[in-house]
């Protein structure tokens, strides 16, 4: 009897090939690790609290609900905020498929659906595996448990694929970058209060408000200030006047411009107010700096 069956195979956009670490630990607010780099992927999901997160470059707060990957050979650490202690899930394994560049750069926030998927992954392969030394997960070996459930290191391996596509499918997605700290003036800031703070120092020849800042970086006023409150307290434009007058001293001492000019430059709105805001941040006026500038030189 002819066969008229087609028999289809399977498309395999995931294929992982091995597990190195699977754990989940309830870390200590102050707790840091010195960091490392190696040729499989990392994927770390914070449970509670937050953590700081450095991959390569960036430096990134990692947010309750939320996990991102760390790609082969990228350098990472972990450490906690000082201020809330956090629980972390983290599973390691190669996967050379095309399709795991899609998670580089990125944080994820889980929905219900990928939370219970996680659970799910988690509980089957802590059922499997265990850590030669659970004090010390990061550096340890993984090992087979004997009493496993039957099948439960293929339901791993599965549960792992079936999350890596629902999570491709994700839409709420947030790349390092966005979330990156950066520290300015001993303060750790995220990437959108440094758009603010880059666009005040750009801008330092030009008479911004409020409205253009908000304009230029896409947010509300009331949402620049509150951004901008997490770097300073006392308001954005005495900040931005502040740079200004840093701006004017190095001017003054390129020796290029007089007073005057100075002033047009920076689009006060005239050489008196110029000099009464020099003297309010500078603490003397611009000809009192010229001449200090002289005596300095002359010394």
């Amino acid at each position: 009897m002819e066969d008229n069956f087609t028999r289809t195979s399977f498309e395999k956009v995931f294929n992982v090939d091995k597990i190195i670490t699977i754990f989940y630990m309830e870390l200590s607010k102050n707790f840091c690790y010195e960091g490392e780099r190696h040729d499989f992927w990392e994927m770390v999901y914070i449970d509670k609290g937050e953590m700081i997160c450095t991959a390569d470059k960036n430096r990134f707060v990692l947010k309750s609900g939320e996990m991102t990957f760390h790609k082969p050979n990228e350098y990472h650490n972990l450490s906690g905020n000082n201020a809330v202690s956090p629980n972390v899930s983290i599973m390691t394994f190669e996967c050379k498929s095309p399709a795991m560049k899609y998670f580089e750069g990125k944080i994820f926030r889980l929905n219900t659906e990928e939370k219970s998927m996680l659970s799910m992954l988690f509980s089957e392969g802590l059922s499997c595996f265990r850590l030669e030394d659970s004090t010390n997960p990061l550096l340890q070996k993984l090992q087979k448990i004997d009493s496993a459930p039957f099948g439960s290191s293929q339901m791993t391996k599965n549960l792992l694929e079936i999350f890596l596509i629902r999570l491709r499918r994700n839409t709420e997605v947030l790349t390092k970058k966005m979330r990156r700290i950066y520290v300015i003036d001993e303060v750790d800031i995220p990437y959108p209060v440094k758009e603010i703070l880059d666009f005040l120092q750009n801008n330092l020849y030009r008479k911004l408000t409020i409205k253009d800042i908000a304009t230029a970086v896409g947010k509300s006023e009331s949402t620049v200030k509150q951004l901008f409150s997490q770097f300073r307290k006392d308001g954005i434009m005495k900040y931005y006047n502040s740079l200004k007058i840093k701006e004017a001293k190095k001017l003054l001492r390129e020796g290029k411009y007089n007073i005057t000019q100075i002033s047009d430059l920076l689009c006060y709105d005239n050489p008196q107010y110029f000099s009464k805001c020099f003297k309010l941040y500078a603490n003397m006026t611009p000809s009192e700096y010229k001449s200090s500038i002289s005596q300095h030189f002359h010394k």
